[in-house]
């Protein structure tokens, strides 16, 4: 448990900064309610677990990933991270900085990432990554997988290289702070 805490402080970076700022505002702000709370709790598992399947899934820089999720979706980790962002505003009945988050994540973040990780799996994987791309939608999952899709299994040791373990450990942090919040307001 040490390890994942301190794994998790080398990560903060000025691009993080803004992201344990908003928890704090957002555990700060929060008031949480029991159906909030369980309907928001339900949405962060989800995102966790999609976040968790892709994981063991992605083999980054080794081929463009096509097996889980990838076969239904193009950005499953960055999905599993708009839903729990969704589920935690939810947890915390807070819905303007759900506001804020959702602007910040489809006006700077998606367009962001789409254009600077596009660009270097075009010139990493050329053509199998332009099939990809046009034939898998960004967010909304398609109902029937990718044609090309690879034969993969989820692996642990494609989660552990992707550093989920720290991703989840924060979000059971995060939900444990919600509830006591929500724990110390019925006092």
């Amino acid at each position: 448990m040490a390890t994942l805490i301190v794994e998790r402080l080398r990560r903060v970076t000025v691009k993080t900064v803004p992201v344990y700022l908003s928890l704090v505002f957002l555990l700060i702000f929060a008031r949480p309610t029991p159906g909030w709370l369980l309907s928001g709790l339900v949405i962060v598992l989800a995102g966790e677990a999609l976040r968790i399947w892709a994981a063991g899934h992605l083999k980054k820089t080794r081929e463009v990933t096509t097996t889980g999720p990838y076969a239904y979706v193009k950005n499953p980790l960055y999905l599993g991270t708009l839903l729990i962002l969704i589920g935690f505003c939810f947890m915390a009945r807070n819905p303007y900085l759900l506001l804020v988050g959702l602007a910040i994540f489809f006006i700077y973040y998606a367009p962001f990432k789409k254009k600077r990780e596009g660009q270097r799996l075009f010139e990493h994987f050329g053509q199998a990554w332009v099939d990809y791309d046009r034939a898998v939608p960004d967010y909304l999952p398609n109902l029937r997988p990718y044609a090309g899709r690879g034969t993969g299994r989820w692996n642990w040791k494609w989660f552990h290289e992707n550093s989920e373990g720290g991703t989840a450990f924060s979000v059971a942090v995060g939900i444990i702070a919600i509830g006591l919040r929500y724990w110390f307001s019925l006092g």
